[in-house]
């Protein structure tokens, strides 16, 4: 991206106590989580279960501790999304709370968290998650999963910033 771009790009994505590297690492990391990558809460079953992300803030704080808040969405539903990012030896916790905008939700179906643990070993990810248990049961089929998951490597993230920076571009 060229410096004008960055300029487009870094009103949606801010960053703070951070570099570019750093920044792009979280954005990452966060793509990767399982209720941004595949959500098991859904408006129904037909819904899709796969966010991007609209706009996002990281500010890193005392003790390496990374909070951040933003927005996600997709075709059904848009979501807010606040937690933050704790890093222990070769692990990263990210602690996801989200809100739901849905006229459709009932108000104990709206708002939920996930922890989300990177495990990062011998050149693999794997990612554990766990759903809060506030929901209604019926809202996703089990509390724990895990998965070995690929990260985005610096060419295909790029891309990817490079292409939310077109498409904030067209927005305004």
């Amino acid at each position: 991206m060229n410096y004008k771009d960055e300029i487009v790009f870094e009103q949606y994505f801010s960053y703070i106590n951070m570099n570019k590297d750093m920044r792009n690492f979280y954005i990452n990391l966060l793509l990767h989580t399982k209720d941004i990558e595949e959500s098991e809460v859904r408006l129904n079953n037909t819904s899709e279960c796969k966010y991007d992300l609209l706009f996002l803030h990281l500010n890193r704080e005392a003790f390496n501790e990374i909070r951040f808040d933003g927005a996600v969405s997709n075709s059904s539903e848009n979501r807010m999304i606040f937690g933050n990012i704790v890093r222990v030896r070769n692990k990263y916790y990210v602690k996801t709370n989200v809100y739901r905008f849905s006229d459709f939700l009932t108000d104990d179906n709206k708002e939920y968290s996930v922890l989300d643990e990177f495990v990062f070993k011998d050149d693999k990810v794997t990612r554990k998650s766990r759903y809060d248990r506030t929901l209604s049961p019926s809202t996703y089929n089990s509390d724990f999963f895990e998965a070995e998951i690929e990260l985005l490597d610096d060419l295909q993230l790029d891309d990817y910033l490079v292409d939310k920076c077109n498409q904030l571009k067209l927005k305004n």
